[in-house]
This record gives C-alpha cells, structure tokens and sequence, in this order.
C-alpha cells in the first residue's frame, strides 16, 4: 500500500521470521527437553530442571504461552503489511509480552539452574569456567532477546506509524531534495547587478 512505512514493512517481514523461527526453536526445545537422557553421561542441567517440579510447570507454561505469542507474532507480522490497525496493536502487545517473559524467564533460570550449578562447580578447576563461561552467555542471551521487541514498541509509536495506521499519511522524512524552480539572484536595488537576460 502507498501509505505504507518503510518501517512498518520491515518490521512486518521480521514478525513473520521471528514467529516462524520461534515455533521451531520451541519444537526443538520441547525435544530435547523430553528425551530421556543417557543414564552414563547426563546432563547436569536437564537433570536440575528435570528434578524441580516448579521448573517443570514454569517450563510448560512458559512454552505454551511462547507457542501462543509466536502465532501472535506472525498474525502481527501479516496485519502491518496490511496496514491494518489490530496488526499494530498485536505488535505492540508481543512487544510488552516479550520483554516481561524474558525478563522473568531469566531470573527464574538463574536462581533454578544457574545458581544451583555455581555453587556445585565452586573449586572445579576443570568445570568452573566452562560454566561461568555458559552463565555469561545465558545472561548476554537474554540481554540479546531483548533487542527486537525493544525496537518493535519504539517504532510502533513513531508519529508516521501512528499515523500510517490511522488512515493518515505524513511525508517520508528523507523525501529528497527539491531544486530551486529559478536561478535568478538578481538584487534590484543594486545598480551593478543588471538582470539576466532569458
């Protein structure tokens, strides 16, 4: 549609990867989650979140709930390429969605996973920085997936979003430039300065 931000199609083209990458990222985590493990080599980590029945029910209800804002995600990817106003307020609604959940997601696997693993590696020369090393990524993962739905609020309340989707359209902010539609510096009031002839 010609009222149509560049924004808002970028964004809507991102809706639709992220809700499709977050369906099989959750898949594939539900996956790995549910086979059972080898009894000789195990995994420390399934092993904690396999023993704590809280985890367990925070585990489903977090997938099912992401499972649902994925959906979500992609309805809103479609209603912003429509210019559609319910596809900005889905936007707007996963946007909120998202930052909450990751940011209870993570306190809730530090204090479950991570901390529980520190306390058990404290003194392991051998272990000790493998997991600090994979703490700090969980903690720079999370930071990470917060970049988009930062991003996705911030410009769906820009002035020309607002307005693409209130049926009213502004002008785009680098509409390039427009020349002069004459060349004539002429001052009429200086006696050295004669006309130009045409």
């Amino acid at each position: 549609m010609n009222n149509r931000p560049t924004s808002v199609t970028v964004f809507g083209i991102l809706n639709l990867v992220f809700g499709v990458l977050g369906i099989c990222g959750l898949a594939f985590s539900l996956v790995m989650f549910l086979v059972p493990q080898d009894p000789a080599m195990p995994n420390p980590v399934l092993v904690l979140m396999q023993d704590n029945m809280a985890f367990m029910v925070f585990t489903y209800i977090s997938t099912t709930l992401g499972f649902i804002a994925s959906i979500v995600l992609i309805a809103a990817g479609v209603g912003l390429l429509k210019v559609k106003p319910w596809g900005r307020h889905l936007s707007i609604g996963y946007g909120i969605y998202a930052i909450i959940s990751v940011v209870i997601g993570s306190i809730v696997n530090y204090f479950v996973i991570m901390r529980p693993i520190l306390n058990e590696v404290v003194g392991r020369d051998q272990a000790g920085p493998v997991v600090i090393g994979g703490v700090i990524g969980g903690v720079l993962g999370g930071c990470f997936s917060l970049i988009y739905p930062v991003l996705l609020l911030i410009y769906m309340f820009t002035p020309r979003v607002k307005a693409a989707f209130s049926g009213q359209l502004l002008p785009e902010p680098d509409a390039g430039f427009s020349p002069p539609t004459s060349f004539d510096n002429t001052d009429p009031n200086n006696p050295y300065d004669s006309p130009r002839s045409s």
